[in-house]
């Protein structure tokens, strides 16, 4: 997956690597308080205890294609990866019966997680807190886009 040493390839390429890096880091920690999120609105969907467990393991999951498709540079294999990707969200969501309003809020305290903490790691990256942000929203932009076409 991250084969590809940080210093090579093109500033693009580079910078994805960096983010991917970071977000591989901070993966666990973000499900970890994504999954603390879900349960607190587990009075809509009954997401407690066990369940909650296997919740946060299936979301874990998605870490690793999530780190796949950041760092891909080759545009149609990365929308393939992205929509992959948001396939096994949402058949998460659908098999712990996660309403899509409160997917769509873990969502985005995943993604706000995710981004303060890259932004508070970005200065061991060799990039800028600004230029890992633009990268990181664009993937956000991407996902989102992917997730809720429908």
């Amino acid at each position: 997956m991250l084969r590809t040493p940080l210093f090579e390839g093109n500033l693009e390429a580079r910078r994805r690597r960096a983010l991917a890096a970071i977000f591989g880091d901070i993966g666990t920690e973000m499900v970890d308080r994504v999954v603390a999120e879900a349960v607190r609105a587990s009075t809509f969907f009954g997401l407690t205890g066990e369940t909650a467990e296997r919740y946060g393991r299936s979301i874990r999951a998605t870490l690793v294609p999530a780190l796949e498709a950041v760092t891909e540079n080759d545009p149609a294999a990365r929308d393939r990866k992205v929509n992959a990707l948001t396939a096994s969200v949402r058949a998460v969501s659908d098999e712990y019966h996660v309403p899509r309003i409160i997917e769509r809020g873990l969502v985005s305290i995943a993604f706000g997680i995710a981004g303060s903490l890259i932004r508070k790691r970005a200065s061991g990256s060799g990039f800028t807190e600004e230029e890992l942000d633009r990268e990181f929203l664009a993937f956000r932009g991407e996902f989102e886009r992917s997730l809720y076409r429908d």
